[in-house]
């Protein structure tokens, strides 16, 4: 587009010249104006954020529904482990024993034995023999802290806050996991013991 130069003849009237550049708006913004686009501004940041707000406070409902329909008492059906050439074994040998409470708030534990751990001869816990004190270490584990359940990738996360595991404390433990009104199955892609585990519990009526 040619640009153009505005000047004022002795007339006062305004001559416009090819060549110049007009620098001034085609049309002056009154007061009134300014206001109202000033006013759609801030509408259109509001309703962005209140959107913004919902889509949130819908995600924390689906959230918080998906932790309720989980909520309860769950007995361990089983735990298998599977090393890196792909050998699966009982991770707490056969017919282990196991609990899991996850409550509707979001708060969890887990207890899990195996069925056969030794008494400590000495009938005291600082009193074990070192085959006995590992006997213990590594057919049980224990952790507690809170879970969050994600519906949308099926993933539960452990929020550990302690563990009879240390190096899990203050650790998110994160799981896939599948769900029926009376199964719950996840898998652990980093087990404690190492290799990779899949874990099922039932739950208790």
């Amino acid at each position: 587009m040619m640009a153009v130069d505005e000047r004022t003849d002795d007339g006062g009237q305004n001559i416009i010249a090819a060549g110049t550049r007009r620098s001034e708006p085609l049309v002056a913004l009154t007061p009134r104006m300014e206001e109202s686009m000033t006013s759609a501004r801030t509408l259109t940041a509001i309703t962005g954020s209140l959107m913004l707000t919902v889509l949130a406070l819908a995600a924390g409902d689906v959230a918080a529904q998906a932790t309720k329909s989980l909520a309860g008492t769950w007995a361990l059906v089983s735990a298998i482990s599977t090393d890196a050439s792909g050998k699966k074994t009982p991770t707490f040998g056969d017919n282990p024993k196991g609990e899991l409470i996850l409550t509707a708030d979001g708060r969890y534990m887990i207890v899990i034995t195996r069925a056969d751990l030794p008494k400590f001869t000495a009938n005291s816990r600082d009193k074990g023999t070192t085959e006995e004190n590992k006997a213990v270490v590594q057919g049980s584990i224990a952790h507690f802290g809170k879970i969050v359940v994600n519906e949308a990738d099926k993933t539960l996360t452990f929020q550990v806050e302690a563990a009879t595991y240390p190096n899990w404390n203050g650790m998110s433990q994160k799981r896939s996991f599948t769900f029926s009104s009376d199964e719950l199955r996840y898998h652990v892609p980093a087990a404690s013991a190492g290799g990779k585990a899949d874990v099922v519990w039932r739950r208790v009526k």
